[in-house]
């Protein structure tokens, strides 16, 4: 659809142009005037497909209509936040854990990528990256992949994040899984395996909770459980926790509400509904997707 509407613009400013020469040609001033001022339309808009043809995906797309637009400059500061989250899934329920950053909800094991070595610094040098202040930051958020960049920068900045970051990566991805597992004693396990299912990324956009332009990245994967494993899961639906609960897609969708009941606390945090079976085709299929980890932790 891009490209056909670059070919028609493309098409109708080379009409156009002719026209000129040709009313030029045999003096016929009034034409030529005309024909310029069409002209004058249709070759910005040819430009504009042209540069919509590079938007290859919705946040590149909405990036640009709100420079298009004046709401956003170069220089504004974009908050990203890029993430893993697991999907844990056990029959018709998926395993989520507490939030322990004052939120209290529930939500998928997973979290924010770390940086790596002197990435940081690489990333202050390249595009001047700043601390995200809207989160506090402690010894363990310190080199959380939650920044801010200014809107020229992010382009670059994201290619840079899928093919030379020194990062935490999507072979090895058991830190969080340890951390918010493992090392609360919930499972006992050296070693799992995961598929890598797909991306989800928002549009750039204006975020209500910190009040600036963000961009959100998580990349999703699943838990492929040995049948040992899977009954240890099984088990857990029996043990009632305060650090971990089971929900079916359909609570996870309401975000934990039951108008049954008369509850109408979101007691699910909304980035949830990301992890479910029946979003898994609204994922960016990017390289590796399908691909099969198995890590010992």
């Amino acid at each position: 659809m891009k490209i056909l509407k670059a070919v028609e613009l493309g098409g109708l400013s080379l009409i156009l142009t002719g026209v000129i020469i040709l009313f030029e040609y045999n003096n016929w001033p009034a034409g030529s005037s005309l024909s310029g001022i069409a002209l004058g339309f249709s070759l910005p808009a040819f430009w504009k497909s042209l540069q919509d043809i590079t938007d290859t995906t919705n946040w590149k797309t909405s990036q640009r209509k709100l420079k298009r637009g004046d709401f956003i400059k170069n220089d504004t500061l974009v908050r990203i936040s890029f993430a893993y989250l697991y999907r844990i899934k056990v029959g018709n329920k998926y395993l989520l854990v507490k939030n322990e950053r004052g939120t209290e909800k529930y939500q998928p094991v997973g979290g924010v990528y770390k940086l790596a070595g002197n990435e940081k610094i690489e990333l202050k040098n390249r595009y001047q990256v700043k601390d995200d202040d809207k989160i506090s930051i402690d010894e363990s958020s310190r080199d959380d992949y939650r920044l801010r960049i200014e809107n020229k920068y992010l382009r670059k900045f994201m290619k840079r994040f899928d093919r030379r970051a020194n990062r935490e990566s999507i072979d090895n991805l058991s830190r969080e899984f340890k951390e918010e597992l493992i090392d609360k004693n919930i499972v006992n396990w050296n070693r799992i395996s995961y598929r890598y299912c797909g991306r989800h990324i928002t549009e750039l956009h204006w975020g209500e909770h910190f009040q600036c332009y963000e961009l959100l990245l998580a990349d999703i994967i699943e838990l492929l459980p040995t049948p040992e494993q899977e009954n240890d899961l099984r088990n857990l639906m029996g043990l009632p926790s305060e650090s971990y609960r089971f929900a079916t897609a359909e609570e996870i969708i309401s975000l934990g509400i039951d108008t049954n009941s008369g509850d109408l606390r979101e007691t699910i945090a909304d980035h949830t509904t990301k992890i479910i079976q029946e979003n898994e085709g609204k994922l960016i299929k990017n390289k590796g997707v399908g691909k099969i980890y198995s890590v010992t932790i």
